[in-house]
């Protein structure tokens, strides 16, 4: 799709979303017919195929892995952090946002069986829900191969990416997240990495004190020392490879930021990056991630 399509398909979105709120008030009720007249063609003629309109579409980048290498000699089961992909995928579907799943060679992605207990939920019934939702979703149990994406990725305007340590296990080393981060923060277009997910900035050129790092001086967040050494003292009772993520950040010159309390809400918007902590900080980087998307689509088209 070329950025003259992608451009049109925003400015009938905006348009589309302004008549769907009805926002022409007029009393006199031969004229709210015909203002009702003036809806409907208009909502007509933007589904029209004829102007190539099309959702606005968000790659969701996920991991593949199932398991995580720990103290060099154990595998442990992990996967997606299912909390931490539900609650800003389900905000973006009933945004009426098109969602793009992709994974390393399209495999299906493994829900972490750690994010399915119930602390992490608000009630048992919105983890089920949650678990309906993505076993329903098409792309979601058939992903596209992230190799595929480099070569057009145009067409999205958000990229977002779940936490859960099955990223350390293969996004982590994936050559496409570097191509894909430095080609979205370049055109200004929104990231949302999710608790540990913002471990896949490293994976851009940084010099020793983080020159020509392209998220140099900007805030930023993610699962926090205390939560990994939990984490791995008590949750998968050993250690992987790459570790203190927070360190990694701040050595390439960002300035990170987190919340005084361990396994607390916590999320943070620096322009067009949103980082979050945990599993307990989806309403939190929820809001100021469509926030951020809804700023992008505010911009001109043209």
């Amino acid at each position: 799709m070329s950025n003259r399509t992608q451009n049109q398909n925003l400015s009938f979105f905006r348009l589309e979303k302004m008549i769907k709120t009805n926002s022409i008030q007029l009393s006199n009720k031969r004229w709210s017919l015909l203002s009702l007249v003036i809806l409907i063609l208009g909502l007509v003629f933007l589904q029209s195929p004829i102007f190539g309109k099309s959702k606005p579409k968000v790659l969701i980048a996920m991991s593949a892995a199932n398991t995580l290498l720990l103290d060099g000699n154990r595998q442990h089961p992990t996967g997606v952090f299912v909390n931490e992909l539900y609650h800003p995928v389900i905000a973006l579907d009933r945004s009426g946002f098109d969602l793009v799943f992709a994974t390393p060679e399209g495999k299906k992605a493994t829900l972490d069986p750690e994010s399915l207990k119930d602390k992490y939920w608000n009630s048992k019934e919105e983890k089920e829900e949650a678990v309906r939702f993505l076993n329903s979703h098409p792309s979601f149990q058939k992903p596209i191969p992230l190799e595929s994406i480099a070569k057009d990725h145009q067409i999205y305007i958000s990229l977002l990416v779940p936490g859960g340590q099955g990223l350390m296990s293969d996004l982590l080393y994936d050559k496409n997240i570097p191509v894909l981060l430095a080609s979205f923060q370049n055109q200004g277009k929104t990231i949302g990495l999710v608790c540990h997910a913002p471990a896949l900035l490293t994976t851009l050129p940084s010099g020793t004190n983080g020159e020509g790092f392209l998220f140099q001086g900007y805030q930023g967040n993610s699962v926090t020392k205390t939560e990994e050494w939990f984490i791995e003292t008590f949750v998968m009772k050993g250690s992987p490879k790459v570790r203190k993520i927070s360190d990694l950040l701040k050595e390439r010159g960002m300035k990170y930021e987190s919340s005084f309390f361990p396994a607390s809400g916590y999320a943070i918007r620096d322009r067009n990056l949103v980082t979050s902590q945990n599993p307990f900080s989806g309403n939190e980087f929820t809001k100021l991630y469509l926030g951020a998307i809804n700023d992008y689509l505010q911009k001109p088209a043209f």
